[in-house]
């Protein structure tokens, strides 16, 4: 009975020991796990040697929430990546010291070749009307090792939105069957960093909007005339070319300068309004000028 007492007692030893040591394993491997995840007491982050970069978009320049873009890219460095965060942590890791940061969108109606962005052209040779809106912005970091940068980027939006009211009226705008138009003297690229207009000068198309006014005394023709552009040519005039082609073919052209309506337009990429009347001639074709344009301020303007 002894011996039978012994080896019992030597068995549920050997038990207790084995559970001691299984469980003295298993938390020194779920301390090594803890250890590999997360960072040295020594050190403020997992990556003592270098620095993250932590970016939050400003989109307050956006006419509307609809502007915004649902992506876009975060470069740095020349190297980008594509990101539909408000806030988003640059994938990479980077050495201590500057680096360039550049952040933009790829929008629909234009394209983009490096660091440049141009307004496509149409196949008649004049620039996409409403291309989507184009924005960036651009700093430079100061990255330290063992830190994460966090910056908010301020986004510029780089395509100013035109608008042009036509008011017309006369015995023959029921005769109108189309209208076009064109705005010569338009700058269609811009640099994504600098902001800085390129020195080319296009026409751009205008997109054409048209409604009735009809009353006992009159009967009204509304035309909006829009397009969405970089910036103005330096060098030329602003020429907008309204053309009307009536019933039978024939055609009447309007023109109007408005280069001292859009002279601020590279530095300012405030909305532009303005509303003008023109009396269409009884019959037969004409050329005339459109004047004496008013300029739309404040909450009149209508975001396009």
């Amino acid at each position: 009975m002894m011996k039978m007492s012994i080896y019992k007692e030597y068995h549920a030893n050997q038990k207790i020991n084995l559970i001691g040591k299984y469980k003295l394993l298993t938390f020194a491997l779920a301390a090594l796990q803890l250890a590999s995840c997360s960072k040295d007491d020594s050190h403020n982050t997992p990556h003592p040697d270098k620095g993250a970069v932590v970016i939050t978009t400003d989109w307050a320049s956006a006419l509307s929430a609809a502007d915004i873009p649902t992506t876009y890219y975060v470069d740095i460095d020349g190297k980008a990546v594509q990101t539909n965060q408000a806030t988003a942590c640059y994938p990479y890791l980077q050495e201590p010291g500057s680096h360039d940061l550049l952040v933009y969108n790829t929008p629909k109606g234009m394209a983009q070749n490096g660091e440049i962005a141009t307004v496509n052209p149409l196949p008649d040779g004049t620039l996409e009307p409403m291309p989507e809106y184009l924005f960036s912005a651009a700093t430079q970091l100061q990255v330290v090792k063992d830190d994460t940068l966090r910056v908010t980027v301020p986004m510029n939006r780089l395509l100013c939105p035109i608008e042009l009211n036509l008011s017309m009226n006369g015995g023959s705008i029921d005769k109108i069957e189309q209208i076009t138009a064109t705005l010569s003297g338009i700058t269609p690229s811009v640099n994504m960093r600098s902001g800085e207009r390129g020195g080319e000068s296009s026409v751009a198309g205008l997109r054409v909007q048209t409604g009735q006014n009809r009353s006992a005394a009159r009967t009204e023709t509304s035309v909006q005339l829009k397009c969405r552009m970089p910036g103005v040519s330096t060098t030329e005039r602003q020429i907008l070319t309204v053309t009307l082609t009536m019933q039978g073919g024939q055609q009447s052209i309007l023109t109007s300068d408005l280069t001292e309506q859009l002279k601020n337009l590279n530095t300012d990429m405030n909305p532009i309004e303005l509303d003008a009347a023109i009396e269409i001639p009884q019959e037969g074709n004409f050329t005339g000028s459109i004047k004496d344009w008013t300029e739309v301020k404040g909450d009149d303007i209508e975001a396009n």
